[in-house]
């Protein structure tokens, strides 16, 4: 995994972020900024490193991320990101070109959020996969808690052993599916698919028995869900929220809530390492937050 960092990043930030990271850490993202000190997370810490990237060092990282063809990865980095191989996101933020409020492209790149995804499957999720058998599951939390390594978790765990369900990963930008691959497990990734294109094609040509999908929330993912609900396949999904009530009072998941497609929402958080902490509302719990 960190060999593929090692091709992108200038030797002296690897260097300075072998030498911080322990062996009990987990790094979960690498924050560099122009003229500024870059800085780590590991565990949900931050962590400042002893190294200020400059404005020529950055625009090689870009080059090198966009294998020296930005033209190729304008539409996602108009929307703020480019994937690399094993599921590895950057975040690209810097001076934006718009038109009609939609971004068109981004210049004069200040600042990367490199994202490092982590295969963490012995992590206990004992009570999800329990209401996962009794409807479709929306968990949530704000940016950064995890939501993407605990559906690559569950994804792994309802799509293997004896009993493993046909599972269909709907990977809109190649980070979901990261380790999800073994020649033992039931799970069809369906990457870089539009998230509707990719669930209706999970229902009507992969027969898929579940559905796992990244950070839904506008009109046309409600839509697509509710229709794969009328087939009678659970979804599991996440989407951004710090409550119930934050959730909520986005028009394509209330759409969802009123329309019945979750049994029950999980409220993720944890401490310094990956230990999760779930809170269960129902259906019914989560109607009193209308």
């Amino acid at each position: 995994m960190y060999k593929k960092l090692f091709d992108h990043l200038p030797d002296r930030l690897m260097a300075e972020i072998n030498n911080k990271l322990t062996s009990e850490d987990l790094l979960e993202e690498i924050r560099i900024r122009v003229n500024r000190q870059a800085y780590m997370i590991c565990g949900g810490r931050n962590v400042l490193l002893d190294v200020v990237i400059s404005e020529l060092e950055m625009q090689d990282i870009l080059r090198s991320v966009s294998r020296n063809s930005l033209y190729a990865f304008k539409d996602s980095i108009s929307m703020g990101y480019i994937t690399l191989d094993l599921g590895i996101r950057v975040g690209v933020v810097g001076r934006a070109s718009t038109a009609d409020g939609k971004g068109w492209g981004v210049y004069d790149v200040s600042e990367m959020a490199i994202r490092v995804p982590n295969k963490l499957f012995n992590v206990n999720c004992d009570e999800i996969l329990q209401i996962i058998d009794h409807g479709s599951t929306l968990i949530f939390a704000p940016p950064g808690v995890g939501k993407t390594t605990l559906l690559r978790i569950i994804t792994q765990k309802v799509s293997s052993g004896e009993h493993g369900k046909r599972t269909c990963v709907i990977d809109t930008r190649n980070e979901l599916g990261y380790g999800l691959s073994k020649k033992d497990t039931l799970v069809t990734i369906l990457s870089s698919y539009p998230r509707k294109l990719g669930i209706e094609i999970a229902v009507r040509t992969m027969n898929a028995q579940i559905i796992v999908c990244d950070e839904i929330g506008d009109d046309k993912d409600a839509a697509a869900i509710i229709e794969a609900q009328g087939a009678g396949i659970p979804i599991i999904a996440s989407c951004h929220g710090s409550s119930i009530k934050d959730i909520l009072s986005h028009k394509g998941i209330r759409d969802l809530h009123r329309a019945g497609i979750f049994s029950n929402y999980v409220k993720i958080s944890r401490g310094d390492a990956l230990d999760f902490k779930y809170e269960i509302y129902s259906w019914e719990e989560a109607n009193g937050y209308i």
